[in-house]
């Protein structure tokens, strides 16, 4: 069956708010598919959140509960919830009542009972405030001018909430509960807690952006300069992290003794990382004949290109008077140099 104009869906009532801790959660109207949600949402409120709601134990919905909560007319009758990851995290609804506290027959009736219900794991974070503020504005869209509470007395959390939204209040207590009613037209009280609210929880957010708890390094993997990223990344040292530089491989210039060891690549400084070095992967070479001076003096030549802190060893027996201890055909620091001659 087609609904009237005035039934449809309220689209404009959708809303992303920001919460107490920072967090963000989205209010939107509940509508007839979300029968599911909300028999997974009250499995997960405690029987102490329940006994509260319904003043006696209520451990599950029935299907004409359900039914009832889904489905509204957006005008006598509305019912939002807060949800995060699509799911349902509170709820809150009105109905339209009379002088009697009955449900209301006559449209001029401007007065409506409310009630909410949060699932414990999301309680303190500011969620039933948020939901007042939005269905009290619903309600003044639809003429409603006045909400009606009952609480119990021990429901301590749910009074202060009314009672810190900044409406003029009237509070009564009988047969054992507490019953609130205040005007929903907006006071300079209610409209800087709002404010204030919106402010903190915004402060709040910013918070969580420059303060993370952690940080993902993404790019992780097998080449070297990965390696490096991910030694510094998981460094539990500051002052080796300081001196990282994850993003580029380290020079094989500017490997020194003081460089953090994180930072090294896998091979020796100056030589290639990706070179291999086992013997058994090496090619023959060819014994090279003995070299003369001039031989040593190529070699010298070669090496003074080496940086200032290489360290060099002392001449091998017979190796002629190069000063570097690399094999004939390498220089000190590891990398292919010029072959000397005969």
């Amino acid at each position: 069956m087609q609904k009237s104009p005035d039934h449809a869906y309220p689209t404009h009532w959708e809303a992303d708010v920001v919460l107490r801790d920072g967090g963000t959660a989205r209010i939107r109207p509940i509508t007839p598919d979300d029968a599911e949600r909300l028999v997974s949402f009250y499995e997960q409120v405690s029987d102490e959140s329940k006994y509260y709601r319904f003043f006696a134990p209520y451990p599950r919905l029935s299907d004409r509960d359900v039914h009832r909560f889904t489905h509204h007319d957006y005008v006598d009758r509305v019912g939002l919830a807060a949800t995060v990851g699509g799911e349902f995290i509170a709820t809150v609804r009105y109905d339209r009542i009379n002088d009697q506290g009955l449900p209301a027959k006559d449209p001029e009736d401007d007065q409506a009972e409310v009630a909410f219900l949060v699932q414990d794991a999301h309680q303190g974070r500011g969620v039933a405030s948020a939901l007042l503020e939005h269905i009290a504005a619903v309600a003044r869209e639809r003429g409603i001018r006045r909400f009606a509470a009952e609480v119990l007395p021990a429901n301590s959390k749910m009074i202060k909430v009314f009672t810190d939204a900044g409406y003029t209040q009237q509070r009564t207590f009988e047969d054992g509960v507490v019953r609130l009613e205040f005007d929903l037209e907006p006071t300079e009280q209610s409209m800087a807690v709002m404010r204030g609210r919106e402010q903190r929880a915004e402060a709040r957010s910013v918070q969580r952006l420059l303060a993370p708890g952690s940080v993902a390094v993404i790019g992780t993997g097998r080449t070297p300069a990965a390696s490096a990223a991910r030694s510094c990344a998981t460094s539990s040292t500051p002052a080796t992290r300081a001196g990282c530089t994850p993003s580029t491989t380290p020079s094989p210039t500017t490997c020194t003794d003081s460089t953090p060891k994180g930072c090294r690549p896998s091979a020796p400084c100056g030589r290639s990382p990706t070179r291999s070095t086992s013997r058994s992967s090496r090619s023959p070479r060819t014994a090279s004949p003995p070299r003369s001076a001039t031989a040593g003096n190529t070699a010298s030549r070669a090496c003074s290109s080496c940086p200032p802190d290489t360290p060099r060893r002392a001449p091998r027996a017979g190796s002629g008077s190069a000063p570097c201890s690399a094999r004939p055909a390498r220089t000190a620091c590891g990398s292919s140099g010029p072959t000397p001659s005969a």
